[in-house]
């Protein structure tokens, strides 16, 4: 399994709206559900996101990002780090596996 940070970063927020915001949300829970997101949340400035997610390749983070309905909007854009876990807390465990 690998590791990844995205950051992402707020190309336009005007075209931002309840329905995308919508889709967002729903997009972002699914991939929550099936155990590909630990966590999602905004940067305090709000100038986008940042999240950690798992995969067994960055070809499949890749396609998620490009299916991301704020990707498709021209809305956000995204900065993929891939990253190799040393310490965790032992809670983590089972969705590090």
């Amino acid at each position: 399994m690998k590791f990844f940070m995205i950051e992402g970063t707020i190309l336009d927020a005007g075209k931002m709206n309840e329905e995308i915001m919508k889709i967002h949300m729903a997009y972002t829970q699914k991939a929550m559900d099936g155990g590909m997101i630990l966590l999602s949340g905004l940067k305090e400035d709000m100038s986008g996101g940042i999240f950690i997610m798992k995969s067994d390749s960055i070809e499949e983070i890749e396609e998620y990002l490009s299916n991301e309905p704020f990707k498709r909007n021209g809305i956000q854009d995204y900065s993929v780090t891939e990253f190799q876990v040393h310490y965790m807390n032992q809670s983590l465990g089972g969705w590090m596996k």
